[in-house]
C-alpha cells in the first residue's frame, strides 16, 4: 500500500479533508493547489484501483470546492456548533425581503444577479471572519449563505417554469 493510500484512509477516519489535500485549514484556499492535489490523488488511486478511496477523494474535493460546504467543514473542524437555533433577525429579514421580491418579480435575470451579488458579499464576509477566527460570525454567515443559495435555486426554478 502506497503512502498516499494510507494518508487517504487515515484522513477519512478523522474526516479532515484539508489534511488529505495537504492544505492549511482555512476558508480562503488556493483552487489551483486543490485541483493539482486532486489530480495527483486521483492518479494514485486509479493506478491502485481503490474505488472506495476515490469516492472519498471525490467527496472531499466537492466539499472543499463549495464555499458553503467548505465553511461548514471548517466550522466542524474547529468544533463550532451550528447557528440553526439562533436565527439572526437580519438574515431572516433579508430572506423575507428576497422572497417577497421574487413573488412580484418580472425580471428574473435581475433577481439572479442581485442574489449572486449577495452571495459574493457573503463569501467575502466568510473569508474575513475565518481569517480573524471569528467563528460565531462565520457560523452566522454560513446560515446566511444557506438562505441565499435557497433563494438562488428558487430564482432558477422560477426561470425554468416561466420558459414553458
Amino acid at each position: 500500500m502506497k503512502k498516499e493510500s494510507v494518508v487517504v484512509e487515515r484522513v477519512f477516519m478523522s474526516s479532515n479533508y484539508f489534511t488529505l489535500f495537504e492544505i492549511e485549514p482555512a476558508f480562503n484556499i488556493s483552487f489551483d493547489e486543490l485541483e493539482k492535489k486532486y489530480i495527483e490523488l486521483s492518479k494514485t488511486d486509479i493506478n491502485e484501483r481503490q474505488s472506495q478511496n476515490m469516492e472519498n477523494i471525490n467527496r472531499a474535493y466537492q466539499i472543499l470546492k463549495s464555499p458553503l460546504k467548505r465553511a461548514e467543514h471548517l466550522l466542524d473542524f474547529f468544533d463550532v456548533k451550528s447557528q440553526k437555533d439562533h436565527l439572526n433577525s437580519e438574515i431572516l429579514s433579508e430572506s423575507m425581503e428576497i422572497r417577497e421580491y421574487l413573488l412580484d418579480c418580472d425580471d428574473l435575470q435581475f433577481a439572479s444577479r442581485m442574489i449572486d451579488e449577495k452571495i459574493k458579499d457573503c463569501v467575502k464576509n466568510l473569508i474575513n471572519t475565518f481569517a480573524v477566527k471569528n467563528f460565531d460570525r462565520a457560523a452566522t454567515q454560513v446560515l446566511r449563505l444557506k438562505y441565499l443559495y435557497k433563494s438562488f435555486e428558487e430564482v432558477k426554478k422560477n426561470a425554468t417554469n416561466s420558459n414553458f
